[in-house]
């Protein structure tokens, strides 16, 4: 795969549940989405994901394409004002959370993650009416957070011990 392929970022359907149960096996993509103890089956990614595609719960999910061949996960949501409080924003901003990464470890370290996450942003930015766009990576997480500065994101203040808040307005 050339890493100067174009990227798609397509909304997720029921036919991407193996390759997500593939990544979600993967010890590099769990040690930081997820569990590296608790690999996911298949019918756990259908459980999981399922009600996202069918719009049942307010997060979308998607995936990111490098030519034609899957290569990682998207997802967005919009901030409940519970978390807008919380993180210190005006229930009036339109706040929304991404969360991303690349299923295919010998893809890391090669700009994708800038370029998916800057595309993703785009997106939002010019779909949602969102005034600012949020992710929580793990403080240990150095690869995601320099991709993250990278694209402009700034850390706001720790959350829930073990993350950082970061923003992109």
């Amino acid at each position: 795969m050339n890493p100067n392929q174009d990227l798609l970022i397509r909304k997720m359907n029921d036919e991407d549940y193996e390759i997500m149960a593939k990544w979600l096996s993967t010890e590099e993509v769990l040690e930081f989405y997820g569990d590296v103890n608790s690999p996911f089956s298949l019918e756990q990614v259908k459980e999981k994901y399922e009600p996202r595609i069918a719009e049942e719960v307010p997060v979308t999910p998607y995936i990111v394409e490098l030519g034609d061949t899957p290569i990682g996960y998207m997802q967005k949501y919009s901030l409940s004002e519970e978390k807008k409080v919380e993180f210190g924003y005006s229930t009036h901003d339109q706040v929304y959370g991404i969360d991303q990464f690349i299923g295919v470890p010998s893809l890391f370290d090669k700009g994708i993650g800038t370029k998916m996450v800057r595309q993703f942003t785009d997106y939002i930015f010019d779909n949602t009416g969102a005034n600012v766009v949020v992710l929580d990576p793990e403080v240990t997480n150095v690869r995601a957070i320099k991709c993250y500065e990278k694209c402009g994101f700034s850390k706001v203040k720790l959350i829930e011990e073990n993350k950082w808040l970061m923003e992109y307005r």
